[in-house]
């Protein structure tokens, strides 16, 4: 109680610094949401002529994050949980969005899918991903799978990454953490050329909970890009980008590990042809992603309920695709989008363990049998009438080699009811195929059919000079959930579609800005439960595990001076659910996770137009948030930036 009491004075006493030393030019946040551009309909357009409901985290912010990773920015966004974020680096991190179980969120990086098929859930690790080699970052939330395809259940999380301006940022400070970037982006003649580098390296702290031994965490990225004209109306762009990290890992909950640890790595190819008509464009696109992860488990420490003296798992994932599709300007101000898709997935697979009965290898996945192929047509309308309506509408037909056809849809009105106040509704359907380990583990199932997903979302928004809000009420229905259930005979368990959930809840914004100063409140609130019928067996139970029912945001921020800006940002956490398996009962116990308080300050002096150091401090009240049953949170520490842009 006492370090809420004293983070709440310290907000207030923040919010209370004189206006004196505010900049001169004020913040118009109606015209930079106006002009804010994003591709929700796969090709750039104005965030105030949509009805969907898109959040837009600007390169501003970005740059002001850096000292964090990726999973803790998004942490900071309302509906949003990252579990893991804030643990020790390298931990598994866990992609939440309005409740919906992890895996039902697309991540695309510049508008192409980046999936790990070896996953369970075939989601990218996101400990590979630069944080400060990103331009911007757009959350589209709701079912997004008419454009999107599988995965987008409850949203789309688009990368796009940096394309100008050189840069290079040094960081260190505590917890034994430096990081080294450097990015270059020149145009010669008609080609652009760009190269980006990252290093970053961490002792860390032990990812078991109540254990002294340090758990630390090293990273690289490489990434390069080329492009150009042709002709007048035509332009193309590759991208290859590298990505590794290594991480020390601990045994599980509150066991300590000394030998454990993971190897990762993603090398991507992605291209884009881009050719423009007096009334469209039309876009190819192709894209391959390989990843690998590696895990040993060395034998020189022991722990006493280890299941194993030594261990190697190697997974393999081939995330491949082509797309084609075409904007079109029809007459009464429509626009439509229509476009082809086809994806390739597959995965290999081993693993092996060594006891004191023996070696024993699990059955190998290898990708000639583990592979699925996906091929879907999609057209969606579009028509905005100016400070009046708008409409959208679409559906996508999709065609998955094993379980067959499905259909989704989308629709989506909204009007503008009185001066840039907007309300708006829609209503998705969405899929997410099986995941190649779901259909050919030894657990797996064949038979397996898509989850199939239903949202409803409404809302207003409200756009002013100095002041905007937005309200958003949702509620999504999964059907032919993906669950493990355990059987009497081998190999004792398989997947099955047995599961039904159900998830609602609001998700509160609002933003003022006057002079220099500006502050960002966000609050969300869940409610979900999930049922299953087994062997004739109903049972219906709290779908939010590791979800906090409510979670609160405040940001304050200030410009001191013409050179010297600080902000101040605070989140509630609500308690939420864990479980995990006591060796002692033989039985999964649940566990409540204690509410918490995290905070941090970040304070930002420029020398001159080019040259700037920014101080952040996590943690401020050293809370020691549990994500996670039996693991540690990150402690309170302190990071310098020198950041140079030109």
């Amino acid at each position: 109680m006492f370090n809420i009491r004293l983070t709440l004075i310290t907000a207030f006493s923040f919010a209370c610094l004189p206006s004196l030393y505010a900049a001169k030019t004020a913040i118009r946040l109606d015209s930079l949401l106006t002009e804010v551009q994003v591709k929700a309909s796969k090709y750039p357009s104005k965030l105030a002529q949509t009805g969907k409901v898109i959040t837009v985290i600007s390169q501003e912010q970005i740059q002001r994050s850096i000292g964090k990773n990726l999973g803790e920015l998004l942490q900071e966004s309302v509906g949003i949980s990252i579990v893991g974020a804030r643990s020790a680096p390298g931990s598994n991190q866990e992609v939440y969005v309005r409740g919906a179980n992890t895996g039902n969120v697309l991540l695309l990086i510049d508008g192409f899918p980046a999936n790990d098929p070896s996953h369970i859930s075939s989601v990218l690790d996101w400990n590979l991903i630069d944080l400060g080699s990103l331009e911007r970052i757009e959350i589209m939330k709701g079912g997004q799978s008419t454009l999107y395809g599988s995965d987008a259940m409850a949203g789309v999380i688009n990368l796009v990454t940096r394309k100008s301006g050189t840069s290079i940022s040094l960081q260190g400070g505590g917890l034994g953490t430096h990081a080294e970037a450097f990015q270059i982006q020149k145009t010669i003649k008609k080609l652009r050329v760009g190269l980006s580098l990252k290093n970053f390296q961490t002792q860390g702290f032990s990812a078991a909970a109540n254990q002294k031994e340090k758990d630390g965490m090293g990273q690289q990225n490489i990434r390069v890009n080329v492009g150009s004209t042709l002709g007048k109306y035509s332009d193309w762009d590759l991208y290859y980008q590298s990505e590794f990290y290594r991480a020390d890992l601990d045994g599980g909950p509150t066991i300590d590990e000394r030998d454990y640890a993971a190897k990762a790595s993603n090398h991507a190819f992605r291209a884009q042809f881009h050719r423009q008509f007096v009334r469209g464009d039309l876009f190819v696109r192709v894209f391959q992603d390989i990843t690998h992860r590696f895990f040993r488990n060395d034998s020189t420490d022991i722990p006493a309920n280890a299941y194993s003296n030594y261990s190697e798992s190697a997974y393999v994932g081939l995330n491949q695709g082509a797309e084609s599709y075409v904007k079109w300007r029809l007459p009464a101000s429509i626009q439509t989008v229509a476009g082809v898709e086809y994806r390739n997935q597959a995965t290999t697979q081993t693993d092996f363990s060594i006891s004191g009965y023996g070696r024993y290898d699990s059955p190998a996945l290898a990708a000639s049998l583990a592979n699925i192929q996906l091929v879907a047509g999609y057209l969606t309308f579009e028509k905005h009438q100016a400070d009046a309506w708008g409409l959208e509408l679409g559906g996508r037909l999709s065609n998955h080699s094993l379980y067959g056809t499905n259909f989704t849809y989308h629709v989506n009105p909204y009007a503008y009811v009185w001066p840039k106040g907007k309300l708006f509704a829609n209503y998705y359907s969405s899929f997410k195929a099986p995941s190649l380990y779901q259909l050919y583990s030894p657990y797996g199932n064949q038979a397996l059919q898509a989850e199939y997903g239903k949202t409803l979302e409404a809302g207003f928004e409200q756009q002013l000079e100095k002041f905007t809000v937005r309200l958003v009420a949702f509620q999504q229905d999964v059907q032919d959930g993906i669950i493990f259930q355990s059987i009497m005979e081998e190999p004792y368990g398989r997947y099955m579609n047995v599961a039904k959930q159900n998830t609602k809840g609001l998700e509160l914004e609002a933003r003022y800005a006057w002079k220099g100063f500006s502050t960002e409140l966000s609050y969300t609130y869940l409610d979900g439960q999930m049922n299953q019928v087994i062997n004739g067996k109903d049972s219906t139970f709290s779908s939010l595990i590791r979800r906090p029912k409510h979670q609160v945001s405040l940001r304050l921020n200030q410009q001191l001076t013409k050179r010297w800006s600080a902000s101040i940002y605070t989140q509630y956490v609500g308690e939420r659910t864990d479980y995990y398996y006591d060796d002692a009962s033989y039985q999964t116990q649940d566990v409540t996770l204690g509410r918490y308080v995290w905070t941090e300050l970040q304070s930002t002096y420029s020398f001159n137009k080019h040259w700037r150091l920014q101080a952040l401090v996590k943690n401020v009240l050293n809370q020691r948030p549990v994500e996670q049953y039996g693991y540690s949170g990150q402690p309170r520490n302190v990071q310098l930036i020198l950041l140079g842009t030109f």
